[in-house]
């Protein structure tokens, strides 16, 4: 396609947003629309002398530049025109990615080295690495399907088959080897070598081998301690111990592992055997877990991971995840729970290219930041920046190709997922999202009982994103000297067997689990009342916090009950809010008047309600029950955290001041809410 019918349409292209509904279904025009977008904010880092985008540093071109050429190869074999399509690009980009002079190289590098194979830089001196070979195969694989829409030289079409064909079979990619438990990979490079020789061997005998094993590695035995832990929850490292940090969970491998199902039917229909029953058993459970546990209604992650910051809320990672609910919606049907996970999964893909567009039209060039939500412990380069633009590109183009446009999304009912060794509770609504991580098994610095974070349910940073007292929820304990005793906030550092670090009340499923539970069932699915209860013990005091989540609403009740001693504490109970100056706490009283809440406390007889005004979000804090006698609300400044880089101020409800109390209680109920009057018909219910 000549390039000067792109022009015009690039310049409205780069500031627009896809024009569909916030919550409408995505038709093959709004996924190329997206497509479009994204393209047009990488269009001038194009070479034509070198022939590839030259998008950073960071090892990340031979990926980046694969992703690109998918999304042309889709666009092509759909006749779409736009700037999403370049047939001359694509076809420079194939060449250059199995050429010599290229990534592929036939020699081992350094790194996971393997010969042939692809290496992280686009002149071929570089790492090598799995996700380089699959990532640049999956590109080179919709290219040759595309080869006649393209009109790819006969010589780069047998360059793409023999290059995969040759990596595809050689040991570092056959069965047994295997990196950790991540299937996914292998079963990519199955298939790739199906689709471009027609020889199904390896799709239906070596991903048949790997999927069976990594099943019948559920369990703990052998010496591992296996896939999954009770709840379904993911083990990133099996042959390590249990409280090994990165064993907490994680969100994003849990996620880019069941990308394997995008392949799954396509190996079936080339004669690949069902998983035994017992398998596909597991595997229905753990979709249910991973879409429920994982994502949220704004096709945001619910977030945790047990590599830290190394991981989490890379954009260039939510890319890879965002693969599994295609996966999910299209490609292994046998392996659903139900038909409606496949409609979910379409709802939040679409949810999710609504987040980030969103996001990228408030970045510089239309390119998000390589890290969301301001987190910066581990920065990250402009080259992942861009890698997160291909990627999430990329996924419209796949969805295309799979048939998503044509799909009827649902929005799911209200979601949960829980993991009764760890105490995580995942809960997802139309309305909001968050989670609860009684033990972080010191992956990373929240966690306690009271809720991780608050978004709601566009994704937006309604109260924080993972911050510890004072920019938490949760009771906080200081004696006379301002000197902090104890707080519910505070995440355990181990799995103890037979404890319950958090106890679900009422719930589906999971009602009284504890972290002994066998593995093989999910607690997990849809709710409309869950209840959760946890306690903690600190300096003679028992402080116990209690949850119930609807769709709507939480409701969260505080106790501190005096064990053993007289010393004279101050308790408050903290309500953060997030954006630093943008931020502020208002207090709505009983005569209808506002009063902006400060270091000087207002007494809590004469409130009505709180309203949290975070930078682009917030919510509302409505007291139910009976108010402590002599309880006032004032704000508390909290620095900027790690996990919580830009907090604002913190509202607290100071329960008792300097009093050596035998009890003291509070019970709110909260709701995310974005102006004045939301805010006050919020409360009005919540009453």
């Amino acid at each position: 396609m000549k390039r000067s019918l792109l022009a015009a349409a690039a310049a409205a292209l780069i500031l627009a947003v896809p024009n569909v509904a916030s919550a409408a279904d995505y038709d093959d025009a709004a996924y190329f629309q997206f497509a479009d977008r994204m393209e047009q904010t990488l269009d001038k880092r194009w070479d034509g002398d070198a022939g590839y985008y030259k998008l950073g540093g960071g090892g990340v071109e031979p990926m980046a530049n694969s992703m690109l050429l998918l999304t042309h190869a889709v666009a092509a074999m759909k006749g779409h025109e736009g700037p999403s399509r370049n047939d001359a690009r694509a076809r420079a980009l194939a060449a250059r990615l199995v050429h010599p002079g290229g990534p592929y190289v036939t020699k081992p590098t350094v790194g996971q080295i393997h010969a042939p194979g692809w290496v992280n830089s686009m002149s071929g001196r570089g790492f090598q690495h799995l996700v380089f070979d699959a990532e640049v195969v999956d590109g080179l694989v919709y290219a040759y399907r595309a080869r006649k829409e393209l009109d790819l030289p006969e010589s780069t079409v047998e360059g793409i088959r023999d290059a995969i064909h040759r990596t595809a079979r050689g040991k570092f990619w056959r069965y047994p080897t295997i990196r950790l438990n991540q299937v996914n990979w292998y079963s990519l490079m199955y298939a790739a070598d199906a689709e471009v020789t027609g020889d199904k061997t390896l799709l239906r005998r070596d991903m048949s081998l790997q999927l069976r094993r990594f099943f019948n590695e559920a369990r703990a035995g052998n010496g591992r301690i296996g896939n999954f832990g009770p709840g379904m929850r993911f083990h990133y490292l099996p042959h390590l111990p249990l409280n090994v940090d990165k064993n907490v969970d994680s969100a994003e491998y849990a996620n880019i592992v069941l990308t394997f199902t995008r392949f799954y039917d396509q190996a079936r229909r080339a004669g690949m055997p069902a998983l035994p029953a017992g398998s596909r058993s597991l595997a229905h459970e753990w979709i249910k877990r991973v879409i429920s546990g994982y994502w949220t209604h704004s096709g945001y992650m619910n977030w945790d991971s047990g590599l830290g910051f190394d991981r989490w809320h890379q954009g260039k990672k939510f890319g890879l995840t965002q693969e599994a609910l295609i996966g999910v919606a299209t490609g292994a049907q046998s392996l659903l729970p139900g038909a409606e996970w496949a409609r979910y999964s379409k709802y939040m893909l679409d949810r999710g290219f609504d987040f980030y567009a969103r996001v990228a039209g408030r970045s510089s060039g239309g390119v998000p930041d390589p890290l969301f939500f301001d987190v910066n412990k581990v920065p990250q380069g402009v080259g992942s920046a861009r890698l997160a633009v291909a990627r999430v590109m990329a996924n419209a183009a796949r969805a295309i190709d799979a048939g998503m446009g044509s799909m009827r999304g649902t929005e799911p009912p209200a979601l949960y997922a829980f993991d009764p060794d760890i105490g995580r509770l995942a809960v997802t609504t139309p309305k909001y999202n968050t989670a609860i991580v009684a033990v972080n098994q010191n992956a990373f610095p929240y966690g306690g009982l009271d809720l991780a974070r608050l978004f709601d349910g566009a994704q937006e940073v309604a109260a924080n994103v993972g911050g510890r007292p004072p920019a938490s929820f949760g009771l906080m304990v200081r004696d006379v000297a301002g000197r902090r005793v104890a707080a519910s906030q505070v995440g355990r550092s181990r799995v103890v067997p037979g404890v319950r670090p958090l106890t679900l009340l009422k719930a589906p499923r999971g009602v009284g689990a504890v972290s002994s539970a066998s593995v093989g069932r999910a607690y997990a699915g849809a709710f409309t009342d869950l209840r959760a209860t946890g306690a903690v013990s600190a300096r003679g005091l028992l402080m116990r916090v209690t949850h119930r989540f609807t769709r709507d609403f939480i409701q969260t009740a505080w106790t501190a009950t005096r064990r053993s001693g007289s010393a004279r504490y101050t308790a408050d109970v903290l309500f953060p809010s997030y954006g630093g100056k943008a931020a502020r706490i208002v207090a709505v009283l009983r005569d209808g008047s506002s009063v902006a809440v400060g270091s000087k406390l207002v007494p809590l007889a004469s409130v009505k309600y709180l309203w949290v005004r975070s930078e682009r979000s917030g919510y509302v804090v409505v007291p139910v029950g009976t108010r402590p006698a002599g309880a006032g609300v004032h704000t508390i400044r909290a620095a900027a955290q790690s996990s919580d880089p830009r907090p604002g101020p913190t509202a607290a409800i100071q329960i008792a001041r300097a009093k050596s109390f035998s009890r003291a209680a509070l019970t709110v109920r909260i709701t995310p809410v974005h102006d004045e009057q939301e805010a006050a018909a919020a409360a009005a219910r919540l009453d």
